[in-house]
């Protein structure tokens, strides 16, 4: 039996649990609502935290045993837990042949500090197919010199801005182009990489941060033009992977928009979470970072392993994908 002094206590504390439910449920509607403005929006990227925080406010709920927001608290965990679910669900893939190709790429936004990265791969390079790197600083090239070897095929734009681009590879790039037609300002890298398995499209990306109105309308309108761009050259019927950092996550409505439209799904299925960034607390947990650093992929791609990758200094941490195709 309850002490009587802990019973108002209990009910102090259940209440501000119930406050806490009502707040997390609007927070994810926002979110999940949020093409109508950039704000709303915002919210879409914590699903994550909002399922974390729910499980406390649930237990303290039940163990008040009054009302029915205990009930409407586990309802609304079950819901957010299904938009999160597709981390841990395992992935039915077709089984590799014996022709198909696996490559292991990293992708890092370096908030223009190259250091980190460089020494890593002179101590990992081994590990790495392909590398992406975001907000690459002008001294790239001389800080990977030594790596020149290793990861011969470059292709890169960097001036010096928060959106220097830059793409390293073991295998020839063919066909190498900036897509920097309609959006000069946040250029994209895309080449293909051909392979006994087949030829793999790869395109980089890094989108503006939704962080004003017009760079909001400048992101939405980079990834309708890659989902056109995508769109017109399905024909060739070639694997394609967009990776980057997206400046958004799976649940925003913009995305979601962005991957009925390429038929691209999520490399993240199946692998559990990766959040990125802010690197202080994704160190520790990829449930406590924002999933924002991504890579999407066309049907016949499979993704075997995705992991965070080590601190390099930067806001973001790298990601490590292998796949098979």
């Amino acid at each position: 039996m309850k002490d009587k002094r802990q019973i108002p206590t209990l009910r102090r504390v259940s209440g501000h649990a119930r406050d806490g439910v009502i707040f997390t449920a609007l927070f994810a509607l926002a979110g999940w609502t949020g093409s109508w403005h950039r704000i709303a929006e915002l919210f879409a990227h914590f699903f994550l935290q909002y399922v974390l925080a729910l499980v406390p406010l649930t237990a303290l709920l039940f163990l008040d045993r009054r009302g029915n927001w205990r009930w409407a608290a586990l309802a609304l965990l079950a819901l957010l837990g299904c938009a999160i679910a597709s981390f841990w669900l395992p992935v039915n893939a077709a089984p590799a042949t014996a022709q198909a190709t696996r490559l292991r790429l990293l992708q890092f936004n370096a908030a223009l500090q190259t250091e980190g990265l460089a020494r890593w791969l002179t101590g990992h390079h081994e590990e790495v197919d392909v590398i992406l790197v975001l907000e690459a600083a002008p001294d790239l090239e001389e800080s990977t010199k030594a790596l020149a070897a290793e990861f011969p095929y470059r292709l890169s734009q960097i001036d010096g801005s928060p959106f220097g681009i830059a793409l390293m590879s073991r295998h020839p790039l063919h066909d190498p182009r900036v897509l920097d037609d309609d959006t000069p300002a946040f250029p994209a890298l895309q080449a293909d990489i051909v392979t006994r398995g087949g030829t793999l499209r790869l395109i980089g990306i890094h989108p503006p941060p939704p962080i004003d109105d017009d760079l909001a309308r400048w992101r939405n309108h980079f990834m309708t033009t890659l989902a056109t761009r995508l769109g017109e050259e399905r024909e060739a019927e070639r694997a394609t992977l967009v990776f980057g950092d997206f400046n958004s996550t799976v649940w925003s409505p913009h995305l979601r928009d962005f991957m009925t439209r390429t038929g691209l799904s999520d490399a993240q299925r199946g692998q559990g979470a990766v959040g990125t960034w802010p690197a202080f607390a994704a160190r520790h947990s990829g449930l406590l970072g924002i999933p924002m650093d991504m890579m999407l992929i066309s049907p016949g791609i499979t993704v075997t392993q995705r992991r965070i990758g080590p601190d390099l200094g930067s806001d973001h941490l790298p990601v490590l994908t292998e796949i098979v195709f």
